[in-house]
């Protein structure tokens, strides 16, 4: 059962939300892309519930320290240590692009435009790998920008890197037609799961999950007996 406190939290947050019918349809953004296959919740807590994360002073901390380290890879000379091909490569740092096409939207951290005019997204996180390699949110954030990049850009992305900064590992990807087409369709559950503005379930197992999210406060109360409607 849902206590009287969290009974209380879930009617304020109710009472702030807009009719569905006055809002017009956003495009989805690639952070929306990454939290749907970490898990889901994360969107029913921001886009339905409208609720703000609780995030710590090591998550801002965090995000300064991301920030910094990507803009010392405008300040070197070449790319070298991610391939030798991109000796005298264009790179473009935070890049914001956007497709109603797609619906979807995002900042990619950086863009190798090489001189053979191939276009590379490269991502930087502040944690570290999968045991080496990328984590699956990770890898689908990734295609979701090469995506953009393919829409903006008028190229086809074939290849781009995740940098696990506190590792200095960087993980190459391949960017395959089949993993864009699978972005593509977690798109469309995102919007239903806006629409429809029902619960899903939670996708990392309790033991597993570190609160990280902001939500963990929220995602602790029982909804089972509880309806938005």
């Amino acid at each position: 059962m849902v206590s009287r406190k969290g009974m209380r939290w879930l009617r304020s947050i109710e009472s702030r939300r807009p009719p569905t019918s006055d809002v017009a349809e956003p495009l989805i953004s690639v952070t929306d892309v990454k939290h749907y296959f970490y898990c889901p919740r994360i969107l029913y807590f921001e886009h339905v519930l409208h609720a703000k994360p609780q995030l710590g002073s090591q998550q801002e901390e965090s995000r300064k320290r991301h920030e910094e380290y990507v803009r010392k890879e405008l300040r070197r000379m070449d790319a070298i240590y991610y391939s030798s091909d991109f000796v005298g490569a264009e790179k473009m740092l935070f890049v914001p692009l956007c497709s109603s096409n797609i619906g979807l939207k995002g900042i990619v951290d950086l863009i190798i435009k090489t001189r053979s005019d191939e276009y590379i997204p490269v991502d930087y996180k502040n944690m570290v790998s999968n045991r080496g390699r990328a984590w699956t949110d990770h890898k689908y954030q990734l295609a979701a920008y090469a995506l953009l990049i393919d829409e903006v850009f008028n190229t086809t992305v074939k290849r781009g890197f995740i940098n696990y900064m506190p590792e200095k590992l960087i993980v190459k990807l391949e960017i395959t037609r089949t993993v864009k087409t699978h972005v593509k369709r977690a798109l469309g559950h995102i919007k239903r799961i806006i629409q429809e503005e029902k619960l899903p379930p939670i996708r990392v197992s309790r033991q597993k999950c570190t609160g990280g999210c902001g939500y963990k406060q929220i995602c602790q109360y029982d909804y089972t007996h509880y309806s938005l409607t």
